[in-house]
Parts: structure tokens; C-alpha cells; sequence
């Protein structure tokens, strides 16, 4: 599959947007295209140091998210559970 600068920015924009809304307390990340599903690696804060989490996607997913807001919660959600460790505590 090919894929296009654009579509490359367009998903960053779309990852940077998700983890903002998870609440993470500190984070870094890449979006890695790939031939089947893309992956989003993320090195978040957790309470021990920093942790790298890889997360599956599909391009055309993580497109929809950025204006189909159905999209967007279900990679919220399923994203949420995986990287649960890196988010602020209530306190913070």
C-alpha cells in the first residue's frame, strides 16, 4: 500500500489529538506506516520511568478520527487501556 505525506501529517495530527485526550502526563511518539496495519509508538511517563507501548492501527481508523467522533472513541478506548499507566493522576 502506498501511502503520502499528507496522509503521514494527517495521521501524526490525528494521534497527537487522541493522546491529548487520554490525559497522558507525559509522552512522545511515532507513526510508523506500514504494509498492513500502521503503528503508533508512544514513550509515556508511568510512576517507574518511561514505558514504550506499540499500538496497532489502521490508517483508514485513525483518518476517520480526526471528524467521526464514533472513530475517534473507539481508538480512545482501546488505546485508554493500553496506555492507562502513563495517564495523570487525579491529583495531578
Amino acid at each position: 500500500m502506498t501511502w503520502s505525506a499528507a496522509e503521514l501529517e494527517q495521521a501524526r495530527e490525528a494521534v497527537t489529538v487522541l493522546l491529548d485526550e487520554l490525559g497522558l502526563e507525559a509522552y512522545l511518539f511515532a507513526v510508523e506506516p506500514r504494509e498492513a496495519n500502521w503503528e503508533v509508538k508512544v514513550e509515556c511517563a508511568v510512576q517507574e520511568g518511561w514505558e514504550t507501548v506499540t499500538l496497532p492501527v489502521e490508517l483508514r481508523a485513525l483518518l476517520a478520527s480526526r471528524v467521526d467522533r464514533e472513530a475517534r472513541a473507539r481508538l480512545a478506548q482501546t488505546w485508554g487501556t493500553r496506555l492507562a499507566a502513563c495517564r495523570r493522576t487525579a491529583a495531578g
